[in-house]
């Protein structure tokens, strides 16, 4: 493998580590988990509303059966008043008694009963309006994930041309000196292959010490040599 051609190694893996975060780190990600998390927030408001309409329907459905209950005992009851069938005066006037009573009750409980159903019909309101709310979100989640499918779809083939780029460049590798790369470029990543500048490792954090300079400079023929300052592949 040629100096230029490990270069390009390099290169390319470079570009694919930018290419697989800018795929990672899409803005429309961060967006999306926003508008997730503020979906999440409308469905809760939306459960508690409408548990709270469906506790006030069935407190309605209810006094309504109260209601019903009572109406019909008082109906029997005004049966036997007008049917005949109690004559005396007292017990008459004990079964007018309790007739109005029953009335009353029943008045009440239709009373609460049309309480019950505005504010069931109020609750339905507010459910309504928070699911318009949360439509809305719906339709921007689809759009954002519409947006991350495409711009992945965009990375992805360029992933894949700097991949077969990087199987074509690989081909022409030495297999020992390519298998050094690939044990060494986790650790270094983009200045796993540095030049030697005469002087100096360009990789080294600090100056090359002189013995390691005069080392390097004297190494027969122009292969690739190790740095054994910083453990860089350095190139002469």
């Amino acid at each position: 493998m040629t100096a230029n051609a490990l270069l390009d190694l390099q290169a390319l893996d470079v570009e694919t580590r930018q290419l697989n975060h800018r795929r990672a780190a899409l803005e429309q990600r961060t967006k999306l988990d926003e508008a997730l998390a503020e979906q999440a927030r409308r469905q809760v408001e939306i459960d508690t509303v409408a548990a709270a309409r469906l506790e006030v329907s069935s407190r309605q459905k209810k006094v309504e059966a109260d209601a019903q209950l009572v109406s019909d005992k008082a109906d029997a009851d005004e049966s036997k008043l007008y049917g005949g069938e109690v004559t005396g005066l007292k017990d008459l006037e004990a079964l007018q008694h309790e007739i109005a009573m029953l009335r009353e009750r029943q008045s009440g409980f239709e009373d609460l009963a049309l309480e019950a159903m505005m504010e069931a019909e109020e609750l339905q309101g507010q459910v309504a309006s928070l699911e318009g709310a949360r439509a809305a979100i719906d339709d921007v989640i689809a759009g954002l994930r519409e947006e991350i499918a495409q711009a992945e779809e965009e990375i992805d083939v360029q992933l894949a041309a700097v991949a077969a780029k990087r199987t074509e460049v690989a081909a022409t590798a030495d297999p020992d000196l390519a298998a050094e790369y690939e044990r060494r470029e986790p650790a270094f990543g983009a200045s796993t292959v540095v030049r030697f500048d005469g002087s100096n490792c360009t990789g080294c954090p600090s100056s090359m010490p002189a013995m390691e300079v005069d080392r390097i400079k004297h190494l027969d023929g122009d292969a690739p040599a190790d740095c054994q300052e910083c453990g860089r592949i350095v190139l002469r």
